[in-house]
């Protein structure tokens, strides 16, 4: 397909605004067809074991790009610098006279910038430890990470491709022995420098290492990860020298490795918006979910069965970082250890309307171990995504049949603002055992759930609760509740116990006795009035409490 003359004056004008006439940045070369690909898939078995748990075929985008139309590009003098077999394109960089011989090419569909990228979704900042050692359990049982742990799903068996600016000191440092000498690392490629280690990429690049000991760590008495027992893939994407028009290829060709290479979950703690030097980068009517190429990225991985965990960016009421305003990305916002929204959490909506962040974890005061091997605490939305992608990979351990769908809605149904959701917090803090059960279909059900695994039945929900009661094995939905609300007991509690709702006060406001044989799944109506109250649920025949849990009233 012939380009006009107008389009190819357009294309040298839009190089001289963009400096491209003096930096030769690189550009995408997006190509019309799918010429002559290679049928075999560029996958290994995990990943065609993914698609296959998922009921997805391989197709054209898992296989490698048409070699004739390299060889075209190689003819003029152009080296490709990443091939995007998702996207059917390659980026180079190129001169004035190639950009517009390229795009006379019968098969080169479009030629456009590459884009740069802000590590909007960094740190604020950081503090030395000055909290008790085991304080950091708070961050974990939050979201009822410990809960998981303590009946032995810590992420074995599920692999987690981390994105970020390096992992300065990962393979020195005490809390990751246990992943090298266990043959966890699974593989790292650097795509700033072209290296295969990223382990020493620059001294300060130390926010991946931080990011990654919320997800992975194991060290004793310090700092316990959310998944330390998973395996990873860590992939350095983000250059820390600049934020111009940097390599938003890397990005995507990360994301296909770490898909050919099996990942079951994406987690990435960067954001892409505004650059240096007046580079425009994406606006905020960028942001809904369709735009920018970093966000079609991610959902294209989401289709292939990938769970995409994004910080949803640290820029408060300004907005949310692509990409996560993909549709189907997990977007996380920040709270603090009481579970209060923090001011420098990305608010939404997406530009087109959807609730955005999805979730919201820990990312104020955080715990995480430092590059010099002390645990210290931050703030960012960074470190309340590897909690949420480390408490995925626990549930994807205890249900390996879930697909990546399944567990992104168990931990939305799972969180305490599911049925009134807002822009601030999302659907609100996920609850791991609550999630568990959603997906071994014991609460209401996900539809396309498939019969949950043996391993389901072995949980034990008191294993995570210390004092005095196993709150979390009865559940309430919806909670808060508009007036009446249900009662789920565990399977197994058949009837003819006592259930009595008390106020603040120990005041009994309701009481029943539900008959034997009745079930675990009951009804109340009340009426009762605004606030909080204690369900209590009572042994048959001695009235002795069995079961404790909190429900308010709106």
């Amino acid at each position: 397909m012939m380009r006009s003359p107008a389009a190819a004056f357009a294309l040298a004008i839009w190089m001289l605004g963009s400096g491209i006439l003096t930096a030769q940045p690189r550009s995408w070369i997006f190509f019309t067809d799918q010429g002559d690909r290679p049928g075999v898939p560029a996958l290994s078995e995990a990943a065609l074991a993914r698609r296959a748990r998922a009921g997805l075929q391989p197709g054209p985008t898992d296989r490698p790009l048409a070699a004739p139309y390299l060889d075209s590009l190689r003819a003029l003098g152009i080296q490709p610098h990443r091939q995007s077999r998702w996207f059917n394109a390659v980026s180079a960089a190129l001169t004035p006279e190639q950009a517009l011989r390229v795009q006379a090419l019968p098969f080169v569909r479009s030629v456009e910038p590459v884009r740069g990228y802000g590590s909007a979704a960094g740190a604020e900042g950081e503090c030395p430890d000055g909290s008790p050692d085991d304080a950091y359990w708070r961050q974990l049982q939050m979201i009822g990470a410990d809960v998981l742990h303590r009946n032995g799903y810590t992420g074995r068996g599920v692999r987690v491709a981390v994105f970020d600016n390096g992992f300065v000191k990962v393979d020195s440092l005490a809390a990751f022995r246990h992943l090298f000498e266990e043959g966890r690392i699974l593989a790292t490629r650097d795509y700033v420098s072209s290296q295969e280690s990223v382990f020493d990429p620059c001294i300060h690049c130390r926010h991946g290492s931080q990011v990654f000991s919320i997800l992975a760590a194991n060290w004793p008495g310090r700092l316990t990860g959310a998944a330390p027992g998973a395996s990873f893939i860590l992939l350095r994407t983000e250059n820390d020298s600049s934020e111009t028009r940097q390599e938003e290829d890397n990005w995507v060709a990360a994301a296909e490795f770490a898909d050919s290479l099996g990942a079951d979950i994406f987690s990435t703690s960067l954001g892409y918006l505004s650059f240096d030097n007046g580079d425009p980068g994406y606006s905020r009517s960028d942001l809904d979910g369709q735009t920018a190429l970093i966000t079609r990225a991610a959902d294209l991985a989401a289709a292939k069965g990938i769970l995409v965990v994004n910080s949803a960016g640290n820029e408060g009421t300004r907005g949310l970082v692509a990409p996560a305003d993909g549709d189907s990305v997990l977007a996380i916002g920040a709270v603090d250890a009481c579970g209060e929204l923090a001011a420098f959490s990305s608010r939404g909506p997406a530009a087109d309307g959807r609730i955005k962040p999805d979730l919201a974890a820990m990312g104020e005061q955080t715990f995480f171990v430092g590059i010099d091997g002390t645990v210290r605490r931050g703030n960012g939305t960074s470190y309340a995504c590897p909690l949420i992608s480390g408490l995925a990979a626990c549930l994807k351990q205890a249900h390996p049949q879930a697909t990546a769908w399944q567990l992104a809605e168990a931990l939305r149904r799972s969180a305490d603002r599911f049925t009134s959701p807002g822009n601030s917090y999302g659907y609100g803090i996920p609850d791991g055992a609550r999630a568990f059960r959603l997906l071994a279909g014991r609460d209401p059900a996900i539809p396309g759930l498939p019969e949950p695994p043996a391993a389901a039945a072995r949980f034990d929900p008191e294993a995570g609760f210390l004092e005095p009661f196993a709150q979390d094995a009865v559940l309430i939905f919806p909670n808060p509740a508009p007036g009446s609300f249900r009662v789920l007991l565990p399977p197994g509690e058949a009837g003819g116990f006592g259930i009595r709702v008390v106020d603040l006060l120990g005041r009994t406001v309701d009481a029943q006795q539900i008959p034997e044989g009745r079930g675990y799944h009951v009804r109340l109506t009340g009426p009762f009035r605004p606030g909080l109250y204690a369900v209590q649920v009572l042994e048959p025949e001695s009235g002795a409490l069995r079961y404790q849990a909190k429900v308010m009233v709106e």
